[in-house]
């Protein structure tokens, strides 16, 4: 889209902005937890998943925003005190990125998270993601029998098995049921018991430029699901094996929630060298690629003309802001690409129907 188009749009929007409230920029807080791995195996890959989850995690969010779990650090009572704090800090338009990095059990009727002491248990979790302001928060299990957790928060009755040793009948209720957040889980259901595969190869992708399929330097939600099962399935067919783990995505927005920017590092390291001017402006550009990103992931809670509006007034702010830092800087400086690849959508047709 020209320069020009985008003028045209922000000029037609400005009035209709004008009267909507002012956007406040969304906090992103995130809290890993490590569980109890049973076998140094585990042990060792739980700890370097979080390690990964936990830098990917400090390139989206300040680091005092970023809460690591481990060993017996990892309680009940622990956790659920965070989170109670973690509800009473935060405001309707933060996020929250919950990350449980371990082993679950279920025994029929009660899922639980595997950490030192009391277990956590489905219910607890449920609470957990009720009691935090708004709507706009991630949880990701992707344990064993970890669909179980996923029965527990939204209520829908996970996929069954009908035959031992075949892949698990997919249960339309479960697979179309919408959730208030995103949820993952690596299993179908609380009957798929092994360890799971699917795990680290989700943290791999949050640092993977594979994973990055639209190229914009940011891993969101479903390109890490996405890749993580992709490399799930190359596993069971190299080994030559049934699989084991069927991983489940739950909630609208996938797409739009993002885990990570692969240029983070590009970015601070622009900042550091550029002059006052030129780093005043590569800050603000990150501002509102940021603004961007809270505004795409809340599209759901706003109308059509409200949405615009919005979008249309912040992609031309930072299409101004690209040009005057490409100006500004000095040849031997490599440009930094946007973070958000943004696409608008065209608005309806008069008396047509409603396509967002």
């Amino acid at each position: 889209m020209t320069l020009h188009r985008l003028n045209c749009l922000a000029a037609a929007s400005a009035l209709a902005l004008g009267l909507l409230p002012a956007f406040a920029q969304a906090a992103l807080y995130v809290t890993i937890v490590e569980g109890l791995g049973g076998q140094p195996q585990y042990e060792d890959e739980f700890v370097a998943a979080g390690e990964k989850i936990a830098a990917a995690s400090e390139s989206m969010t300040d680091k005092d925003k970023v809460v690591r779990f481990s060993g017996t650090g990892a309680t009940r009572a622990a956790l659920m005190k965070h989170f109670a704090d973690l509800g009473k800090k935060m405001t309707a338009d933060d996020r929250a990125a919950i990350y449980l990095v371990g082993h679950g059990s279920f025994d029929g009727e009660t899922y639980k998270f595997n950490i030192a002491g009391p277990d956590v248990s489905g219910a607890d979790l449920k609470k957990v993601m009720e009691g935090l302001p708004g709507r706009n928060h991630f949880l990701v299990s992707p344990g064993s029998t970890s669909g179980a957790l996923l029965e527990a928060i939204t209520g829908v009755p996970a996929p069954r098995d009908d035959v031992p040793g075949r892949p698990p009948r997919e249960d339309a209720a479960a697979k179309t049921a919408e959730s208030p957040y995103l949820l993952i889980a690596g299993t179908r259901n609380g009957n798929e018991r092994n360890a799971t595969q699917f795990g680290r190869h989700f943290a791999d992708a949050l640092t993977s430029q594979e994973a990055d399929l639209n190229k914009n330097n940011s891993i969101s939600i479903q390109e890490a699901f996405d890749y993580a099962e992709q490399r799930v399935g190359s596993y069971f067919e190299d080994e030559g094996k049934l699989a084991t783990e069927h991983a489940q995505l739950r909630g609208e927005g996938a797409a739009q929630f993002n885990l990570s920017r692969l240029n983070a590092l590009q970015i601070k390291e622009a900042l550091a060298n550029a002059d006052a001017g030129l780093a005043e402006l590569l800050q603000r550009r990150a501002e509102l690629d940021a603004q961007i990103e809270d505004l795409q992931v809340r599209r759901t809670q706003l109308n059509n003309t409200e949405y615009l509006a919005q979008l249309q007034t912040l992609i031309l702010q930072s299409a101004e802001l690209s040009e005057q830092i490409d100006a500004a800087q000095k040849q031997t400086q490599p440009a930094i690409k946007p973070e958000i690849n943004i696409e608008i959508p065209a608005p309806p047709a008069p008396g047509g129907a409603n396509a967002f």
